[in-house]
């Protein structure tokens, strides 16, 4: 991958640095770190490499485009690779590795931390506790839009771009010689309560791809992000021109699409064995602007969604603009459906996930495009900050049909199995399913399925812990007093926002308030009234998706830009809905406004004709509307012919 092998080898040097000048004399990681940071790469054989990075220069009709570039670059008029893909994340807080540079976190006693396995299991159950107040909907929409600005790609072998294994076929370590330098498994407990009869002892993790530092310096590992940093779609066009070529159709505008079982859907993999985990080049798997489209028959339904409402609305404005070449119409509806995405989100699910009084005061805050604001996604919030998301999940896929009859498919089965959307009215069954079926509570409740069968045997909880120390994020004791709350110096010091069982459990495994996890930390808190989130987790989202809004030129609210869309145009985007969004494109035919709830008194289902849309002809363009003689005309032709046919 682009500046991987660069950034590793400036990794490794820096670590060589800290030992050889710092190490020996008995000057702190941490504080050799912050020194060797200040050290620029202009004077080395990668300065050149990491400034062309840097000083990325547009062409001044980038920097005018009515039009968003698709891998991010030359949004920002002073620093155009700010959110590019294959750029860096951002971080709060310094980050915390035992060497200062890229060795994984230890406790304050400099004792390791307690295994991520260990932590799962202690701190988590597997209660059925559905959540009365929200659907399916919310936390796979949620995993929509993380996708959409975060995709954190993890090492592969540099020669032979092949998968690093990290524990043999059996779940056992590999012998030291063996173990790749990529490798941070995860350790799996003796008296693990689920793994301690199959002996196994070790869970893969690999860790992630790093890139440049963003000022060009040695120092600490920062991790790459190969999407866009912006909400601009990238997952259902793709993070850089060569790949959203291959997606489209190249006429009307459209994108590329496949028909199975007389349903529009994803376009088919060419390499279904390598994208999927199916056995045959014969089996469904999909493409599309992430390849995580296919990680579940949700996900999978909504990516399919997506493309089905570009192709309408492509089609839509050709009609009412038949001089528009193939380009300019999908550019066109590109421009519409991302602002849709991004009204869906502002508008519908953050105050679905965080309570209308945190919507309010967001809003409050909206100051429009400033260009001084760096749209970067931070570490934490891409490492931590959405992983909640997999405790509202359920361990069944209900698939509702035009009925109302219901059946459950189990969700450790459709892991990169995406053949339920290819069943006939699949995905109308599917996405039916998904805005009535309750989500689980937002707790330590994690479904088994979750904790031992996510992708083939690993667990999701332990992943996520694992790859906050690979990042070298400081535990969540630093992150909270960031976000206003008090520094805990003892473990009763945390009662103020977790509870008090859940305090006793982690001072069990954990030495220090210090030590303990920032995604642990998050999960643990209460929740603010009214929302799904705890203060921290809240305090991540306002500062993340505050920046991800202002500091992009081209968000749809924003006026005066190039990409601006007129009072007309933006009064009819406000009228989008994901509601909307099922009953154009889809056989569904009443659903309830707010999909992010379920049906209810104060929420009931309705008929699609009384659900909002957005009226295309907002972006009719007067030059192409043929003038009143030409109209006439046409109308007479037409009323004539009419008449004639009717006398025959």
């Amino acid at each position: 991958m682009k500046y991987e092998k660069s950034s590793m080898t400036i990794t490794k040097a820096s670590q060589n640095l800290v030992w050889t000048r710092c190490t020996r004399y008995g000057l702190a990681n941490d504080e050799c770190a912050s020194f060797i940071s200040t050290l620029n790469l202009r004077e080395t054989e990668y300065g050149g490499e990491c400034a062309q990075l840097e000083r990325f220069t547009c062409r001044t009709n980038k920097m005018s485009s009515r039009y968003r570039t698709f891998d991010g670059s030359c949004n920002n008029p002073v620093k155009s690779s700010w959110g590019q893909a294959l750029t860096g994340y951002k971080r709060l807080l310094h980050p915390r590795y035992s060497d200062g540079i890229e060795e994984p976190r230890r406790a304050l006693s400099h004792k390791e931390l307690p295994s991520a396995r260990l932590v799962s299991t202690v701190l988590a159950d597997n209660l059925d506790v559905p959540n009365s107040k929200n659907t399916i909907a919310l936390p796979v929409w949620s995993q929509f839009i993380f996708h959409d600005l975060v995709h954190t790609p993890v090492r592969r072998t540099i020669h032979t771009d092949e998968a690093i294994r990290c524990c043999d076929d059996s779940g056992y370590n590999l012998s030291p010689r063996y173990v790749h330098p990529s490798c941070m498994p995860i350790s799996v407990p003796d008296q693990d309560p689920f793994y301690k009869d199959k002996y196994v002892t070790c869970m893969d993790y690999t860790r992630s791809v790093t890139t440049f530092r963003g000022d060009c310096t040695f120092g600490a590992a920062e991790q790459m992000n190969q999407a866009t940093h912006f909400m601009d779609g990238s997952h259902i066009y793709g993070s850089n021109s060569r790949h959203a070529a291959a997606l489209r159709e190249m006429t009307g505008g459209l994108l590329k699409t496949s028909l199975i079982e007389n349903e529009e859907l994803l376009p088919l993999a060419t390499n279904p064995t390598e994208k999927c985990l199916v056995d045959n080049k014969s089996s469904a798997c999909f493409s599309s602007g992430d390849i995580r489209a296919n990680m579940h028959p949700w996900l999978t339904s909504l990516h399919s969604l997506w493309v089905r409402e570009h192709n309408r609305v492509a089609r839509t404005l050709e009609s009412l603009n038949p001089g528009w070449n193939s380009d300019k119409l999908y550019h066109e509806a590109r421009r519409i459906v991302v602002a849709e995405l991004q009204h869906i989100t502002y508008k519908h699910w953050i105050p679905a996930l965080t309570g209308k009084e945190f919507d309010a005061m967001f809003d409050s805050y909206d100051v429009g495009y400033n260009s001084d604001i760096d749209p970067t996604i931070t570490n934490s919030f891409a490492t931590a900050g959405f992983h909640f998301v997999n405790s509202l999940l359920d361990q069944d896929i209900q698939v509702v049909d035009e009925n109302n009859n219901v059946t459950a498919y189990r969700l450790k089965n459709s892991y990169f199995k995406p053949e339920l959307v290819a069943e006939k009215k699949g995905l109308e069954n599917i996405l039916r399913g998904m805005v009535n079926q309750k989500s689980q509570k937002l707790d330590f409740n994690y479904d088994d399925d979750l904790r031992h069968h996510w992708l083939g045997g690993l667990d999701v909880m332990a992943v996520d812990i694992q790859r906050g120390r690979d990042h070298g994020l400081p535990g969540y004791a630093h992150y909270r007093a960031l976000c206003g709350l008090p520094l805990p110096t003892t473990f009763a010091q945390l009662t103020d926002v977790i509870s008090q069982e859940v305090v006793d459990k982690l001072s069990e495994l954990y030495e220090h308030p210090s030590d303990i996890d920032l995604v642990v930390g998050m999960m643990a808190e209460y929740h603010l009234d009214g929302s799904l989130l705890g203060p921290t987790a809240l305090c991540f989202f306002k500062e993340q998706l505050w920046r991800t809004r202002n500091g992009d030129r081209y968000f749809y609210t924003h006026t005066s830009e190039a990409g601006s869309f007129s009072k007309k145009q933006l009064t009819e985007l406000r009228r989008t809905s994901l509601a909307r969004l099922l009953c154009d494109n889809t056989d569904i035919s009443s659903v309830q406004k707010n999909v992010f709830q379920p049906p209810s008194e104060s929420n009931r289902m309705v008929s699609c004709e009384e659900i909002k849309r957005v009226n295309l002809a907002a972006w009719q363009d007067p030059s192409q509307q043929p003038d009143i003689l030409t109209r006439t005309t046409k109308w007479i032709k037409n009323k004539v012919g009419s008449v004639g046919n009717s006398t025959k």
